[in-house]
């Protein structure tokens, strides 16, 4: 039961001492087995560890038991959509156990009242979490502070939402410490792989200028997009590969080519130590035609491909999504990234509320045309924090959050059905690898290097029908 907000003062004697926690995988990434380390807990724990406190880190996409909760004061869980349900699970043993629960991440704080409502999490951070979690620790230890003055929060009291003032973006993201994966066995990551070499993700901006509709990140973590120093990406890169033993590196922003300057001084940093690491990164297309100078330097520093996001085949489609983007811009960035060497991601979102069968169709065609080495086909979902959800609310048949893992139509669809969407969703990646030869062959290699067999599949077809 939650304890009143009068009773967490003055009961700490020393440092608390904080677990923080990463739900595991559910839907695809489960069943295929990617495993990547979790960036946003080993930058709160980092942060935490730089003020003296004694942090732990528990990741449940790994092997071993459910920790000893009774031995901490204070669990963060930071969650997504589709593991809220298991982030929930784990929230209640916490609390159970007599902890302080604290949650966060990109789908808490827009559903902050249905959980705290639960009685199992105390306080939700909102957006970046470093500071408003390090301030809310000190506030709860110093007893007489209220947490009301902590910025970024929300909480019960009296049965009544509290929702402080909005926490300011970090300005100077080079002064957080890299994420301390020390906090955690590194070698448990090893299985993704990247060719043949194991890949960990890295993250070198905050921040989204763009207005996708469909996307909860500028809401998240600002409009304004802010970037750490070359110097401070190189030196996390050499970490990884002289310390963790890494020889690729996923660059997971959203925007990692807004700045082509900072990129080329990332990419001539890497050749100037000497680093052998291969690399992916997300890019706008237009990026990529202007900047054809920034690929041939990228290329030469490890850069083997670039994702994409080119989303529907149809100018209305994207309008209505809020993508600012003219498909002669994605061809020419797909000419260009195939003239200079580099393998093609590319994703296609599906079932648009305009959409007809007839525009997805067209879609299929163009992602065949464009015949990138990969096809991301997904079922359009209004996620919490997103525009598009605000726009669907009253459209939307259920909130079963395993089921918005972008396989699955979640909202009534005025042109085609969930089962005929669905349909479409699998017909359109039977056509796509199964247009040439080449194509099955990459599909074929990419299950082999996982080790994908019966096991995977199985497991894909019981998260897909039953969202686990």
């Amino acid at each position: 039961m939650l304890l009143s907000l009068p009773l967490y003062r003055g009961i700490f004697t020393e440092m608390m001492k904080i677990l923080l926690i990463n739900p595991a995988n559910a839907g695809i990434l489960r069943a295929v087995g990617v495993q990547f380390p979790p960036v946003g807990p080993l930058y709160l724990g980092s942060y935490l560890e730089r003020e003296g406190y004694q942090v732990e880190i528990w990741d449940f996409c790994t092997p071993g038991e459910s920790p000893n909760y009774s031995k901490y004061d204070l669990v963060g869980i930071s969650t997504d959509t589709t593991r809220h349900n298991k982030a929930m699970e784990i929230a209640c043993r916490a609390k159970q156990a007599g902890c302080i629960v604290v949650m966060g991440g990109p789908h808490p704080c827009y559903i902050d009242e249905e959980i705290l409502a639960s009685k199992w999490v105390d306080f939700i951070v909102h957006g970046e979490g470093e500071v408003t979690l390090l301030e809310l620790i000190r506030a709860l230890e110093e007893g007489g502070k209220d947490w009301e003055g902590v910025k970024g929060l929300s909480f019960q009291r009296d049965g009544k939402v509290v929702r402080t003032p909005p926490r300011p973006v970090i300005e100077d993201l080079d002064s957080l410490p890299l994420p301390a994966r020390h906090l955690i066995d590194m070698d448990l990551y090893r299985r993704t792989k990247f060719g043949d070499r194991p890949i960990t993700p890295v993250v070198t901006s905050r921040g989204c200028p763009v207005n996708c509709n469909f996307c909860s990140s500028s809401s998240f973590f600002g409009r304004r997009w802010r970037a750490r120093s070359p110097d401070s990406v190189v030196e996390e890169l050499e970490e990884l590969h002289n310390k963790y033993g890494f020889g690729a590196v996923a660059f997971v922003d959203d925007n990692f080519t807004l700045s082509p300057e900072r990129v080329v001084a990332i990419s001539e940093g890497i050749i100037r130590r000497g680093l052998d690491m291969w690399w992916w990164n997300f890019s706008r297309a237009e990026n990529i035609v202007k900047n054809e100078e920034m690929l041939e330097v990228m290329k030469r520093a490890g850069a083997k491909t670039i994702y994409i996001g080119v989303e529907s085949a149809s100018p209305q489609t994207l309008a209505e999504l809020g993508k600012r983007m003219d498909l002669h811009t994605v061809i020419k960035a797909v000419e260009v990234l195939k003239r200079h060497g580099f393998q093609i991601f590319a994703s296609y979102i599906l079932g648009s509320p305009r959409d007809k069968a007839k525009d997805i169709h067209e879609t299929i065609r163009f992602a065949k045309r464009l015949d990138t080495n990969v096809a991301q086909f997904s079922i359009l979902t209004p996620y919490p924090g997103t525009a598009l959800y605000e726009g669907l609310k009253e459209r939307i048949w259920h909130r079963h959050w395993p089921f918005y893992d972008s396989q699955h139509l979640v909202y009534k669809h005025e042109h085609i059905s969930f089962i005929r969407m669905e349909w479409l969703l699998l017909k359109a990646n039977l056509l796509y690898y199964t247009r040439s030869k080449e194509a099955m062959k990459d599909v074929w290699q990419l299950a082999k290097r996982h080790k994908w067999g019966w096991g995977t599949l199985l497991q894909f077809i019981r998260d897909y029908f039953w969202g686990k």
